[in-house]
């Protein structure tokens, strides 16, 4: 009789421990640099956004910027053996009617993360350079702040 309780309470532990790991999947990673993917791609997914005519040239700037932070930031991902696809969801939700405002928001936000974050020798740099392709999209969008 024991032992069917032992065995009963140890399969319930397991099936609880396998239903919850992965939901600790992403945040399992580096959580900055993983934070930060989610912010910049979302920020690229309202600067990609119809805009009016006079903000279209620095919306394309910024985007070219922030997909050049993105490929740095999962380089740096995978180099800490992670995956770059497995992302927290954005910090902050935005709104589709101040595509750029949120997108300047989340940039902020994928900034602070990717400083807080660890820069590994072994990765040139990408941390510092994601930070300058963050301030150059911030820069092509501050006449709208």
């Amino acid at each position: 009789m024991r032992y069917l309780k032992s065995l009963i309470v140890s399969a319930f532990a397991m099936f609880t421990f396998l239903s919850l790991a992965p939901a600790t999947l992403a945040h399992a990673q580096h959580p900055a640099y993983l934070h930060a993917l989610s912010d910049l791609r979302t920020a690229r997914g309202y600067l990609q956004m119809p805009a009016k005519p006079q903000t279209q040239d620095a919306c394309n700037r910024a985007v070219k910027e922030v997909s050049r932070a993105i490929s740095d930031m999962e380089k740096a991902v995978r180099d800490y053996g992670n995956n770059p696809k497995i992302t927290p969801p954005p910090q902050g939700a935005g709104s589709a009617n101040t595509p750029i405002h949120s997108a300047i928001r989340l940039l902020k936000e994928a900034r602070a993360d990717v400083e807080h974050g660890r820069d590994l020798p072994e990765n040139h740099g990408l941390r510092e350079r994601s930070i300058e392709h963050i301030d150059k999209a911030l820069l092509a969008l501050s006449r709208f702040q």
